[in-house]
């Protein structure tokens, strides 16, 4: 999904850079609390690091309540820092899609404090607000070198359940049509997708339709998770179908484009706790390797690109380990497998 500076419609770049092959940026320091301890220096040797797994693109993430303190403004301090993240990723070759409305991240919520009694997806004053953010980033990534594209937010559809009042698809749909629409309005030529989960594709919970998902956004993203979609409790480590999820989810989303438009796998990766006969190396492989062998899949993303460091309390235990580099910058043994795996199939692209 990497853009060059002077793009001529959302969604040809990708197409005509693919295959993409990126991280999802998780700042070693202080993970995305980097926003408030902002630290250049470590965020510049991070994504110098990233850069040398041969990633071409970052997808980093804005966590809501900093870059939006009150629903009529936006943080200059947040916007300088968010500023400074393109600069350095610039600096190392690297283009950044940025994820605004976070929202949910890691397990965990970030919900604005003036988002009281109002409905995050429906209301007035939160419709405003959001737009407000979104114009606001969307400008800034458009005029910058590094500027990939905008995704609206990390998983919205996992925030149903915290709302005050009931939400539907119909209000789910509205909101992303909206809000699309706004960063459209604001940088027509700023790609815009939006990054749900599986759980619109394979269940009926209460989430986005998969006609909007595949057909609304420039490009179609799926997050292709093998413990959490089920594969892996269905098939079971030692069956190569339960490293099938990326591919699965691309054939799915593709079957409900009515124009077809480039497959993005957003985020996919795996914990070290969910295998035990298979090298978590061999399930590396395996993820990207099905993912990127279905036709219109241009590009893929994993999770992540750092671990979290251990005195970082509060997460989930498989959040820890997710990265293929450690907190110490060192490329760990998956990082060295995806490294390997993308670079034989970016040649094999080129021939």
């Amino acid at each position: 999904m990497p853009g060059p500076a002077r793009r001529p419609r959302p969604g040809d770049h990708v197409e005509r850079l693919s295959p993409a092959f990126g991280v999802n940026y998780v700042p070693r320091e202080q993970w995305w609390n980097a926003w408030l301890d902002f630290d250049e220096k470590s965020i510049a040797e991070d994504l110098t690091a990233i850069a040398g797994l041969g990633c071409d693109h970052i997808r980093i993430q804005c966590l809501w309540p900093v870059f939006q303190p009150f629903p009529t403004s936006v943080s200059a301090s947040a916007m300088t820092r968010l500023s400074i993240v393109l600069d350095r990723a610039h600096d190392a070759g690297l283009d950044v899609w940025v994820t605004v409305l976070n929202g949910f991240l890691s397990g965990w919520v970030f919900r604005p404090p003036w988002l009281t009694r109002h409905n995050l997806f429906t209301d007035p004053l939160a419709l405003s607000a959001a737009g407000l953010l979104l114009r606001s980033v969307a400008e800034l990534v458009s005029a910058h070198p590094a500027g990939a594209g905008i995704d609206l937010g990390n998983e919205p559809n996992m925030l149903v359940g915290y709302e005050p009042q009931t939400v539907t698809q119909e209000d789910l749909d509205s909101w992303a049509r909206t809000l699309i629409g706004t960063v459209r309005s604001a940088t027509p030529d700023l790609p815009v997708v939006l990054g749900a989960d599986h759980q619109p594709w394979m269940t009926d919970q209460v989430g986005f339709s998969p006609a909007l998902l595949a057909n609304e956004p420039d490009i179609t993203t799926v997050h292709a998770w093998p413990y959490f979609s089920g594969f892996l409790g269905r098939f079971g480590e030692e069956n190569d179908l339960a490293w099938s999820i990326g591919a699965y989810l691309a054939q799915v989303a593709a079957a409900h484009q009515t124009t077809p438009r480039p497959i993005w796998v957003q985020e996919i990766g795996v914990a070290p706790e969910w295998v035990t006969t298979v090298s978590i190396e061999d399930a590396v492989e395996r993820l990207i390797r099905h993912a990127m062998s279905v036709p219109g899949v241009a590009g893929l993303s994993w999770w992540a690109s750092h671990d979290i460091r251990s005195d970082h309390g509060g997460f989930a235990e498989l959040e820890y380990g997710l990265g293929l580099l450690d907190v110490h910058n060192r490329v760990k043994p998956t990082g060295q497998r995806f490294a390997d795996v993308i670079a034989e199939l970016r040649a094999q692209q080129v021939r």
